[in-house]
């Protein structure tokens, strides 16, 4: 192999983003902060029992946090590859907002229970990801 280019190959691998970077502290308290505004939103929309024209807005805004999240790790944050538990976390928490959202649009249930469960579920998968992603 030519020195020459392996002297440049070097510096280009020198130059590479570092992909076992842990989280900032600012992206781990945004994040917690986000699983606890998803949790709120959808557990008083419910409890509220919101006209449909409040309800859409709040569960397209719940899919844009965990779409958003979800984006952020996969193309802007440079750090390592999804594993596979990541990745369930990521789309289990999308589909897992279906719900909550039922409470909210449809069929709100009586008992508090039945709105926090489905809240708390969805949220907790949110954090359960974005935790996962923290790590080094």
């Amino acid at each position: 192999m030519d020195p020459q280019t392996a002297a440049a190959q070097l510096a280009t691998a020198e130059r590479a983003p570092a992909l076992n970077r842990p989280a900032l502290a600012g992206e781990r308290v945004a994040g917690v902060v986000s699983a606890i505004a998803l949790f709120g939103a959808l557990w008083g929309a419910a409890e509220r029992r919101v006209p449909l024209a409040v309800g859409i807005p709040v569960c397209l805004a719940g899919l844009a946090l965990v779409a958003g999240w979800n984006y952020f790790h996969r193309e802007r944050a440079l750090r390592r590859p999804h594993t596979r538990v990541e990745n369930g976390l990521g789309t289990a928490a999308g589909f897992l907002l279906g719900l909550p959202a039922g409470n909210v649009l449809w069929d709100t249930p009586e008992s508090t229970v039945g709105i926090v469960v489905p809240a708390a579920t969805c949220a907790l998968t949110l954090l359960g990801y974005l935790v996962s992603r923290w790590r080094a």
